[in-house]
């Protein structure tokens, strides 16, 4: 499991405009980002990570402590570390580790701030991972190895690294690679310790980060540029950067991220090697992260605090817009069949109407054909009684025999 300084993300901002059942998308450029101040910290933190709900948290070097700013800018210190706490990262529980470069230790601090020594490292460690079982892992600069610390707290030196491991991190079988800063290559270390170099980099590379399929990517401070090693080992240079990148993250889909140390900002490199500017930073950026809407957060070593950049996914945006438009027809197409069913059930109410009036209207018209019956018999005929029986002949015919004619 990657540490979640290292995660994956999507972004999407999405501004719109809805009057009447007419959807107007104002749509900005694909590259679009703000850059904004997070939160404070305290005293030069070093690295970052993030949890599930958007907390960011930082490692103090200066303060030997541990900072948390929610996703508001309210900022606490959480807890206490080890001495120089130099990276961090965090479980799915919540509770956070930092790496502690002179005390050669790594600190675990609970989500309710309750800090402990969970193990010691090798010489000088620099950063640190975790994986899906919570075990530690360690680079360790001054000794070239890793150290493995279990939940328990047991320490062990795992395997050996090229000179001077300056990051690590760890793909979905339980390898570990490190970036060694002063081989100008990466190492790789199988759970059974068995050390191999994977491929080369540029000069001097300081973090590293790994893609879902196995490629791993370097900050290479020295030369500007990051490094791409294929799982055969093949090594290509993917991109440039801003001077002087010093950490490392990337996005699901393959977008690579650096903090630039030297020029206070964030490089951007897509898969296809295409550099840009993200945007800026507060001063001296050492430590990066990504959350899962695809906003870039850096802690700020010579300022003290945490920026964030928000940065526009056109694909998300557009995808929204899509959506957003299909509802509309949806609306309207319902709109206009309720419309179609009310015109319906009026003409039927008015057929009804009518037919309960012609109802009403039939025995007056019996009556009135009785009547004219009667009329015309008259009109035409000699009506002829006897007793209570009564005949009609031709009008001028003399009546049957025992009928008297009637007037």
């Amino acid at each position: 499991m990657l540490g979640l300084r290292k995660n994956y993300s999507r972004a999407g901002v999405i501004p719109l405009v809805i009057t009447s059942l007419f959807l107007i998308y104002i749509s900005p450029s694909a590259n679009a980002a703000t850059s904004t101040i997070l939160g404070t910290t305290d005293t030069n933190p070093i690295a970052i990570t993030i949890d599930s709900s958007g907390n960011i948290y930082t490692a103090n070097y200066g303060a030997n402590n541990v900072s948390k700013v929610t996703p508001g800018g309210v900022s606490t210190i959480l807890g206490t570390t080890g001495t120089n706490p130099r990276e961090i990262t965090i479980d799915s529980s919540g509770n956070i580790y930092t790496v502690n470069q002179y005390a050669n230790n790594v600190s675990k601090i609970t989500p309710l701030g309750v800090s402990t020594i969970l193990g010691t490292t090798g010489t000088n460690p620099v950063d640190i991972t975790i994986d899906s079982s919570g075990n530690i892992y360690t680079a360790n600069f001054n000794s070239s190895n890793v150290s493995k610390i279990t939940p328990g707290g047991v320490s062990t030196i795992l395997g050996t690294t090229g000179t001077n491991p300056h990051s690590i991190t760890i793909d979905s079988s339980g390898n570990i690679y490190t970036a060694n800063y002063g081989a100008n290559n990466v190492s790789k270390v199988t759970p059974g310790g068995v050390s191999t170099i994977l491929g080369t980099t540029d000069t001097n590379p300081r973090e590293i980060t790994i893609d879902s399929s196995g490629n791993i990517y370097t900050a290479n401070y020295s030369t500007n540029n990051v490094s791409k090693i294929t799982p055969g080992g093949v090594s290509t240079i993917l991109g440039t950067t801003g001077t002087g990148p010093i950490a490392i993250t990337i996005d699901s889909s393959g977008n690579i991220y650096t903090a630039n140390y030297g020029a206070n900002n964030v490089s951007k490199i897509t898969p296809g090697g295409v550099s840009t500017i993200l945007g800026t930073t507060g001063s001296g950026p050492l430590g990066i992260t990504i959350d899962s809407s695809g906003n870039i957060y850096t802690a700020n070593y010579g300022a003290n605090n945490v920026s964030k950049i928000t940065v526009f996914d056109q694909a998300a945006a557009d995808a929204e817009a899509a959506r957003i438009t299909a509802a509309t027809a949806e609306a309207a197409r319902v709109a206009a069949a309720q419309a179609a069913a009310n015109a319906e059930a009026a003409r039927k109410a008015k057929e009804q109407k009518e037919l309960t009036e012609i109802l009403a209207l039939i025995p007056s018209i019996g009556e009135l054909t009785l009547s004219l019956g009667e009329t015309t018999k008259s009109l035409y005929s000699t009506k002829c009684v006897k007793g209570k029986t009564t005949k009609y002949v031709k009008y001028g015919a003399k009546c049957p025999k025992g009928y008297v004619k009637k007037k």
